[in-house]
Protein backbone atom coordinates (compact mmCIF):
# COMPACT_ATOMS: atom_id res chain seq x y z
CA UNK A 1 0.00 0.00 0.00
CA UNK A 2 2.73 2.10 0.62
CA UNK A 3 4.40 1.75 -2.51
CA UNK A 4 1.33 2.50 -4.36
CA UNK A 5 1.07 5.92 -2.32
CA UNK A 6 4.62 7.23 -3.24
CA UNK A 7 3.49 5.81 -6.90
CA UNK A 8 1.19 8.36 -6.68
CA UNK A 9 3.04 11.35 -5.18
CA UNK A 10 5.98 10.68 -7.44
CA UNK A 11 3.64 11.06 -11.04
CA UNK A 12 1.72 14.16 -8.97
CA UNK A 13 5.35 15.32 -8.80
CA UNK A 14 6.24 14.62 -12.32
CA UNK A 15 2.55 16.77 -13.30
CA UNK A 16 3.81 19.49 -11.26
CA UNK A 17 7.03 20.19 -12.98
CA UNK A 18 5.73 18.90 -16.44
CA UNK A 19 2.97 21.52 -15.85
CA UNK A 20 5.62 24.39 -16.38
CA UNK A 21 4.51 25.64 -19.64
CA UNK A 22 7.84 28.22 -19.76
CA UNK A 23 10.80 25.87 -18.51
CA UNK A 24 12.73 28.43 -16.87
CA UNK A 25 9.88 29.26 -14.53
CA UNK A 26 10.89 26.11 -12.77
CA UNK A 27 13.62 28.39 -10.82
CA UNK A 28 11.56 31.58 -10.35
CA UNK A 29 10.02 32.38 -7.09
CA UNK A 30 5.95 32.35 -7.62
CA UNK A 31 3.91 34.29 -5.17
CA UNK A 32 3.43 33.24 -1.90
CA UNK A 33 6.32 30.53 -2.58
CA UNK A 34 9.18 30.73 -0.82
CA UNK A 35 11.46 28.49 -2.90
CA UNK A 36 11.66 27.80 -6.50
CA UNK A 37 9.93 24.63 -7.22
CA UNK A 38 13.37 23.11 -9.07
CA UNK A 39 14.83 23.35 -5.59
CA UNK A 40 11.57 21.92 -3.76
CA UNK A 41 12.08 19.05 -6.45
CA UNK A 42 15.82 18.13 -5.88
CA UNK A 43 15.16 18.73 -1.89
CA UNK A 44 12.45 16.31 -1.95
CA UNK A 45 14.86 13.54 -4.01
CA UNK A 46 17.32 14.34 -1.78
CA UNK A 47 15.18 13.41 1.16
CA UNK A 48 14.31 10.26 0.20
CA UNK A 49 17.44 8.81 -1.16
CA UNK A 50 19.25 9.83 2.17
CA UNK A 51 16.01 8.26 4.22
CA UNK A 52 14.37 5.71 2.41
CA UNK A 53 16.38 4.26 -0.19
CA UNK A 54 19.63 3.62 1.70
CA UNK A 55 17.63 2.61 5.08
CA UNK A 56 15.50 0.06 3.66
CA UNK A 57 17.04 -0.68 0.33
CA UNK A 58 20.35 -0.71 1.40
CA UNK A 59 22.09 1.33 -0.99
CA UNK A 60 24.67 4.06 -0.91
CA UNK A 61 23.93 7.77 -1.23
CA UNK A 62 25.89 10.62 -1.12
CA UNK A 63 24.02 13.76 -0.59
CA UNK A 64 24.93 17.76 -1.13
CA UNK A 65 21.53 19.18 1.02
CA UNK A 66 23.28 22.57 -0.04
CA UNK A 67 23.10 22.03 -3.63
CA UNK A 68 19.34 21.02 -3.04
CA UNK A 69 18.79 24.70 -2.44
CA UNK A 70 21.68 26.61 -4.59
CA UNK A 71 21.45 24.57 -7.52
CA UNK A 72 19.34 26.71 -9.96
CA UNK A 73 18.62 26.42 -14.22
CA UNK A 74 18.87 23.22 -13.82
CA UNK A 75 16.76 21.08 -16.93
CA UNK A 76 13.63 19.85 -16.35
CA UNK A 77 14.36 16.64 -18.36
CA UNK A 78 17.44 16.21 -15.58
CA UNK A 79 14.28 16.96 -13.04
CA UNK A 80 12.10 13.99 -14.38
CA UNK A 81 14.95 11.56 -14.79
CA UNK A 82 16.06 11.91 -11.16
CA UNK A 83 12.37 11.79 -9.71
CA UNK A 84 12.30 8.30 -12.05
CA UNK A 85 15.43 6.97 -10.59
CA UNK A 86 14.27 7.70 -7.19
CA UNK A 87 10.97 6.05 -7.62
CA UNK A 88 12.50 3.07 -9.31
CA UNK A 89 14.79 2.97 -5.84
CA UNK A 90 12.73 3.94 -3.29
CA UNK A 91 9.70 1.34 -4.68
CA UNK A 92 12.71 -1.29 -4.67
CA UNK A 93 13.12 -0.65 -1.30
CA UNK A 94 9.82 -0.66 0.35
CA UNK A 95 8.78 -3.79 -1.73
CA UNK A 96 12.07 -5.54 -0.25
CA UNK A 97 10.25 -5.07 2.91
CA UNK A 98 7.74 -7.87 1.51
CA UNK A 99 9.83 -10.29 1.36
Amino acid sequence: MLTNTLKVLFKKLKIKIESYKNESTIWEIQKGIANFAGNLCLHLIGNLNTYITPALGKTNCSRNRALEFSLKDIPRAFLLTKIDATQVAAGNALDSLGQ
